[in-house]
C-alpha cells in the first residue's frame, strides 16, 4: 500500500566543488542548496492526451465547499495509473521510497495535504467576489483551491513543481470540473466515463492555465500573455503592468523549505496586483525541515512589502493557520 511520511535528506549527495570541507553547517546547507539543479519553469497546454487519461477508469471523488462543489481524481486512482504508465524518473522516490519529499527531484504534488481543507474553507468564509478575477494557486497539486476559484468564474493559473503532477493530475481535475457537464457520467462508484471532444479542450485552456517548475524563472512565464514568449525588455514592461498581475494568489503547504522563502517570495510580490491578495495556509511547524508560519511570517516582516494577518486553522495538535498578506500602503 502506498504511504507517505516527510522524511527528507538534509544533505546533497554531490561531491563538494569545495577543496576543503566547509565547516560552517549553515554555509554548507547553502552550498549543498545551490548544488541542486531545480527543474526550469515552463507552461503546459491541455491536450487531448490529458482527456484520454479521464476515460481509462479513473475514479472520482467530490467535495462540496458552501454551494460550489469539486470533482477530482482519487489520489489513489491516479497514482497507480502513474505507475502503470511509468510517466519520469523524478517521481519515483514518491513510488519505491514512501517518501513525500526529495528537494528539487520531488516536492510532494502527489498528496492532498491537510492545509487544503483549511485554505478552501477560509475561501468559503471570506464569501469573495472571484467572478472575472485573476487567481494563482503555486504548488497546487490537485488543485482544489485553485478550481475553486475557477468554479466562481476566476481565470486561474495553477502551478505545480513535478510536470508529471500537472499533465496527470492537475490538467485532468480542471476538465472534470470545466469541461461540459453532460460529456461526464460518474456511475455510483466514482469510475467515469467520458465522452470528450476537443471542444473540451477549448472549454478548459479559456479558463486555466498550467505551469510547472521552480518559482525562480516563474513570474516571466506567468506575466507573458504569451507564456511561450522569452523576451526580458517585454517581461519588464509587464512587471509594471498591474492589469497582467494576479487579484489573488492561493498557495498550501508551500513553506517547510526555509531555503526556498526567497524565490516563493519574490514571485508573490512580483505577481501580485497592488490592491490583490495572498492566502496562505500552512502548519506551525514542519519536523525534519524547519520551515512553519512564524519563521515564514519573521521572513516577510523582514522585507518590509507586505502586511500580515494570521488566522489559526486548527489548534488541536500540530497548530495549522492561515496567513492573508496584503502590499503595505505607500
Amino acid at each position: 500500500m502506498f504511504r507517505f511520511n516527510f522524511n527528507v535528506e538534509t544533505e546533497d549527495q554531490s561531491e563538494p566543488m569545495a577543496e576543503e570541507p566547509l565547516d560552517n553547517p549553515s554555509a554548507e546547507k547553502a552550498h549543498s542548496e545551490a548544488l541542486r539543479d531545480w527543474l526550469p519553469a515552463q507552461c503546459h497546454e491541455v491536450t487531448q492526451e490529458h482527456l484520454n487519461f479521464l476515460t481509462e477508469g479513473c475514479v472520482v471523488e467530490e467535495v462540496t465547499i458552501g454551494e460550489t462543489e469539486i470533482k477530482y481524481i482519487s489520489m489513489i486512482s491516479a497514482l497507480e495509473k502513474m505507475q502503470q504508465t511509468e510517466v519520469s524518473t523524478n517521481i519515483v522516490p514518491a513510488f519505491q521510497d514512501h517518501t513525500d519529499l526529495v528537494p528539487a527531484v520531488y516536492e510532494g504534488g502527489l498528496k492532498i495535504w491537510e492545509c487544503t481543507w483549511d485554505i478552501l474553507d477560509h475561501l468559503s468564509s471570506m464569501k469573495m467576489n472571484m467572478n472575472g478575477c485573476r487567481v494563482l494557486e503555486l504548488g497546487c497539486g490537485a488543485a482544489l483551491p485553485g478550481l475553486y476559484a475557477a468554479l466562481q468564474g476566476a481565470h486561474v493559473s495553477l502551478q505545480d513543481y513535478n510536470e508529471e503532477v500537472i499533465q496527470y493530475i492537475t490538467i485532468p481535475n480542471a476538465v472534470l470540473n470545466l469541461a461540459d457537464s453532460s460529456s461526464l457520467v460518474i456511475d455510483e462508484e466514482g469510475t467515469i466515463d467520458c465522452k470528450l471532444s476537443d471542444s473540451s479542450v477549448k472549454q478548459v485552456a479559456e479558463r486555466v492555465s498550467f505551469f510547472s517548475g521552480d518559482w525562480s524563472g516563474l513570474e516571466s512565464k506567468l506575466l507573458m500573455q504569451n507564456p511561450h514568449e522569452n523576451s526580458e525588455e517585454k517581461l519588464m514592461k509587464n512587471v509594471n503592468n498591474d492589469e497582467l498581475k494576479f487579484d489573488v494568489i492561493l498557495t498550501s503547504e508551500t513553506i517547510y523549505n526555509t531555503d526556498c522563502y526567497e524565490k516563493l517570495l519574490h514571485v508573490m510580490t512580483s505577481c501580485l496586483k497592488r490592491t490583490g491578495i495572498i492566502i496562505l495556509a500552512a502548519k506551525s511547524h514542519y519536523f525534519g525541515v524547519g520551515g512553519g508560519t512564524q519563521q515564514f511570517i519573521n521572513f516577510v516582516n523582514k522585507h518590509n512589502q507586505l502586511d500580515v494577518k494570521s488566522f489559526v486553522a486548527n489548534s488541536q495538535g500540530l497548530k495549522r493557520e492561515i496567513l492573508e498578506m496584503r502590499f503595505k500602503n505607500k
